[in-house]
């Protein structure tokens, strides 16, 4: 699993959590399902022992294996959370009300679905705040003293064009299917059934009701970047007309499971087209090299495991009480160079 996948199942978990805890009542109902409910603490119970997600990983859907459970991973999170504050506070960098205002108003600037893509994902602007001020906090640690000229900014930019390029993208349905099932479904749609309509019935895509067929329509809602699919399917998915479907492409395969297939039908492409540089974006290239650049003098993680060392951490959770003291006991006996563990976003990210 690359790194970015690894973190999207994280942050899904951590995002479950915060909407669970967020000053509900233990026993209110979380959902019904015919009536019956299923409560807060139940899902927290539950979040607090799961050991696996279902996760993309190159294309297929399957269950992934995560370190202890998903609970224990978002304390983690949150413990380096609340560090970051404290060592922005002492540090003197600690971000003001207007200086996550004005990185929300450039992140909307630089992605205009910034805000709607974490609200879609359960988050409160509170959340949402709060989250830029941990990013910021992080990025003011590491950026402290460092400075870089607009002739920098400039001069990268000429010298990476294509970083500031929109990739070509395509709006897709697919269907997963097994070697079982290949023939069936090529049948239905020989017989003229709609590819959408096959994709929802049909395919072992497990979200692909809730999707609608659509291929990773919740990362990418205007089309997915062809760079980020497999060599085979984006040279598949470039010769294909809109309209019509991609032949059959054999995905990755996954432990102790069966071959999985997938086909894809191109509903539109686009082109890759420049991005504008505005001074929305300058900044935002400022912001990364002056991150990258204290980086390499700066090391944030060696300071959180260390104030994670000394820290004064109570759990008092029953199920997660004894994660914690194992892993407290283990990082203290550590040796220097240990890291502190959490999922905080890279701000050159």
């Amino acid at each position: 699993m690359n790194k970015r996948n690894g973190l999207s199942i994280l942050v899904a978990a951590f995002i479950a959590i915060s909407i669970v805890g967020c000053g509900k009542e233990g026993n209110k109902g979380f959902a019904t399902v015919n009536g019956a409910p299923i409560t807060n603490s139940e899902l927290i119970e539950y979040l607090e022992t799961k050991q696996t997600i279902r996760a993309v990983v190159n294309g297929q859907v399957g269950n992934v294996q995560v370190q202890d459970t998903l609970a224990f991973q978002a304390l983690q999170d949150l413990v380096i959370r609340k560090l970051v504050i404290e060592m922005a506070k002492s540090e003197g960098v600690m971000p003001s009300k207007a200086e996550i205002d004005a990185e929300i108003k450039l992140r909307e600037e630089i992605s205009p679905n910034f805000l709607r893509g974490l609200q879609s994902r359960g988050l409160s602007m509170k959340g949402i705040r709060e989250q830029i001020e941990v990013e910021l906090s992080q990025q003011n640690l590491i950026t402290k003293g460092i400075e870089v000229t607009d002739k920098e900014v400039e001069d990268y930019i000429k010298a990476k064009p294509a970083e500031f390029e929109e990739p070509a993208k395509a709006e897709m349905y697919w269907i997963v299917a097994s070697a079982e099932t290949k023939a069936q479904i090529d049948s239905e749609l020989a017989r003229g059934s709609k590819f959408q309509d096959v994709a929802i019935s049909s395919s072992l895509d497990p979200s692909a009701k809730a999707s609608g067929g659509k291929f990773n329509a919740g990362n990418y809602p205007a089309g997915v970047p062809l760079v980020t699919l497999a060599e085979n399917i984006r040279a598949g998915v470039e010769a294909t007309e809109p309209g019509k479907a991609t032949a059959w492409f054999d995905l990755p395969k996954q432990a102790n499971q069966e071959q999985m297939s997938a086909k894809f039908f191109v509903i539109r492409k686009t082109d890759a087209k420049k991005i504008e540089i505005t001074a929305a974006r300058k900044t935002w290239v400022k912001n990364q090299l002056a991150v990258a650049r204290g980086k390499q003098t700066k090391d944030i993680d060696q300071k959180l495991a260390d104030m994670m060392r000394k820290a004064n951490i109570e759990v008092t959770d029953t199920a997660l009480k004894g994660l914690w003291e194992k892993f407290d006991e283990n990082l203290k006996k550590s040796a220097d160079d240990t890291k502190a563990p959490g999922t905080l976003n890279d701000p050159t990210e």
